[in-house]
């Protein structure tokens, strides 16, 4: 009888300060995959509803949330739920995890602001010399075919920088249309006639613990490593059932990224608003002006209905998906 009374206060005081949000769009991400398969060291507490990042309309507020006046029923607002959430049609998530969006951007297009587009452009701030913009420059990005890469790319090409990417033969050409040159995804193919030429690289892959990414920085160049990431393609002992031998690989190469290697900068994909949430609330506004405006158009792989998310995860696990999986819960099967 306790726990039950536990639960229920903690339900009341969590909607105390919590907003009711009609969703209208939601990532269907490989954090998502990673989660509902049960994948990692981290596990979510059961039940689970995927997507963490998502775009709604509030239709209610908590008492609290409505003595601080900083939202209004009918506001437009980006979610950064840090429990999943996203796919569905509501959700009851706190005012702390709330941004306001222009009524004037698409929600399928705002919602691939808040993962994709983030972190493209955190990474590509990361790597900035002095503020300087990055015209003529030439700038690596391991796998320009992921969703991340294809935005890196898109805004990379705002400033007029010489972009090169890695990924697999047959994403080349269109790699090509958006003007990127490539190398394939494999680094011993391309690092000995490209070692220590670029300003910038941004590695998406951690292939090889990012060796390879650094060994092609020149003397004054930044590695910028985005993490996490997550190689479903790629097969690693288990453990034995006891240890992700994967994701203990990946980690150590984090440590290493953030506390060891020279000239380098790290971005955590999952940490990102709980790290700066001013900071991801000013490129946000950043992102949507330029959304707005018209300067950019994210690459959307589908668009799917809640019945869909399960198939669209399974693309992304089979790595084909191109751009940016959308959840519209509304749409019909």
């Amino acid at each position: 009888m306790i726990p039950l009374l536990c639960r229920l206060l903690n339900f009341l005081n969590r909607f105390h300060f919590s907003l009711y949000v009609l969703l209208q769009a939601s990532t269907v991400t490989a954090r998502d995959v990673t989660a509902c398969r049960g994948l990692g060291l981290k596990k979510m507490s059961l039940p689970f509803v995927p997507g963490f990042e998502l775009v709604g309309t509030i239709q209610a507020l908590g008492e609290h949330a409505k003595i601080e006046g900083f939202f209004q029923e009918g506001d437009r607002v980006a979610c950064i739920s840090n429990f999943g959430g996203g796919n569905s049609r509501f959700i009851s998530i706190p005012a702390s995890r709330l941004i306001k969006i222009p009524d004037t951007v698409k929600s399928t297009h705002a919602v691939c602001m808040l993962h994709d587009y983030m972190a493209a452009l955190k990474a590509l701030r990361l790597s900035r010399r002095n503020g300087s913009p990055f015209t003529g420059m030439n700038i690596l990005i391991t796998d320009g075919f992921s969703a991340i890469g294809q935005a890196i790319i898109t805004l990379a090409n705002l400033e007029g920088a010489n972009i090169y990417c890695t990924a697999d033969e047959s994403k080349h050409a269109y790699l090509a249309t958006l003007g990127a040159k490539c190398f394939p995804m494999e680094p011993e193919a391309w690092l000995p006639s490209a070692s220590g030429t670029f300003d910038v690289v941004i590695d998406n892959t951690c292939l090889d613990s990012y060796s390879s990414s650094w060994f092609a920085l020149n003397k004054k160049g930044t590695l910028v490593c985005i993490a996490p990431v997550y190689h479903f393609e790629r097969h690693f002992d288990n453990g034995c059932g006891i240890l992700d031998l994967k994701e203990l690989h990946n980690r150590w190469a984090a440590l290493k990224a953030k506390y060891v290697m020279t000239q380098t900068a790290f971005v955590n994909v999952v940490n990102e608003y709980d790290e700066d949430p001013d900071q991801y609330k000013q490129d946000l506004r950043y992102l949507m002006l330029i959304l707005e405006r018209g300067v950019i158009t994210p690459k959307i792989a589908e668009k799917v209905c809640l019945e869909d998310v399960p198939d669209a995860q399974r693309l992304l696990y089979s790595g084909k998906s191109n751009g940016t999986i959308v959840c519209v819960p509304w749409i019909d099967n």
